[in-house]
């Protein structure tokens, strides 16, 4: 793994990064007016793998409050690495940071979804002892929200 590589939770001074992850990463998957409104929100979660300013890779996700108490739990919706980077323990090192993060501000827990068919995915997530859900649960999503 590149020594020079650092891992930390983005904010709005590094916008101009998140804005290349638009080119580097995939069209269409950041629209700047919109970063700018998620990095402001603490209760949102960017961890990035920086190779000086430029992203390689990164986690983003939600911060959840719970009713009960125990702690709020965050949902990380996305992970991603530049292929020229991948299998270099950038996927690891992200989830090792999240999991940091979420220890010293009091989170309870983390969790994320991912298709059983990303078997690489899958296998990092098995390899950092995350816990498979073997449960009767569906996701539903709506998106016709004129009903």
């Amino acid at each position: 793994m590149d020594d020079g590589l650092v891992y930390r939770k983005l904010n709005v001074g590094d916008i101009d990064s998140v804005v290349r992850m638009e080119t580097d990463f995939r069209p269409g998957f950041i629209v700047q007016e919109n970063a700018e409104r998620f990095l402001r929100d603490p209760m949102n979660w960017l961890i990035a793998c920086l190779s000086g300013d430029r992203i390689v890779g990164f986690a983003y996700g939600y911060e959840l409050y719970r009713l009960n108490g125990i702690g709020n739990m965050v949902y990380i919706h996305e992970v991603g690495v530049l292929p020229e980077y991948q299998r270099q323990g950038i996927g690891t090192e992200l989830l090792q940071t999240i999991r940091r993060l979420c220890k010293s501000t009091g989170i309870c827990r983390f969790f994320l979804f991912t298709e059983r068919s990303n078997t690489g995915a899958c296998s990092l997530y098995r390899k950092m002892k995350g816990e498979e859900a073997h449960t009767d649960d569906v996701a539903y999503f709506f998106s016709d929200l004129d009903e």
